[in-house]
């Protein structure tokens, strides 16, 4: 079974402030969680993976390159714009199974600020591990 990651173990994107919730990014040897800092609670604890969309890298590479070349994002993620001013990231058709149930709400400029490190390639495996480390 694979460790729970902690709050402390995701990452945001850079152009999100750091008082504000962002669409959060795990990723370790063999998947990518999604998870909204929104419903955290205070301090570093393990981030119940029922409140993660969770994909393998090749999904999660396929979702990033969707993002940065301006297609639908239909593969393992579905992104909706509400009625409002903000997005709901859920499991895609068919893939709720290994992806997860939850649904994260996100407003405007959380959405831009992830969309925004996702072209700026903050997200990929190689620089991920490496500001890990860091």
């Amino acid at each position: 079974m694979l460790p729970t990651p902690t709050v402390s173990q995701f990452r945001k994107a850079a152009a999100s402030s750091p008082q504000q919730a962002c669409v959060m990014i795990y990723r370790d040897a063999t998947r990518t969680i999604v998870w909204d800092d929104k419903l955290a609670h205070i301090g570093d604890h393990e981030v119940p993976l029922d409140q993660c969309l969770t994909f393998d890298h090749d999904q999660f590479e396929a979702i990033q390159h969707a993002i940065r070349t301006g297609e639908p994002v239909r593969h393992a993620l579905t992104i909706t714009r509400t009625s409002g001013n903000g997005y709901v990231f859920s499991a895609a058709e068919g893939h709720a199974g290994s992806a997860g149930t939850a649904r994260l709400y996100f407003d405007h400029n959380e959405y831009r600020a992830f969309i925004t490190g996702v072209r700026n390639r903050e997200f990929e495996r190689g620089v991920y591990s490496v500001a890990a480390l860091l």
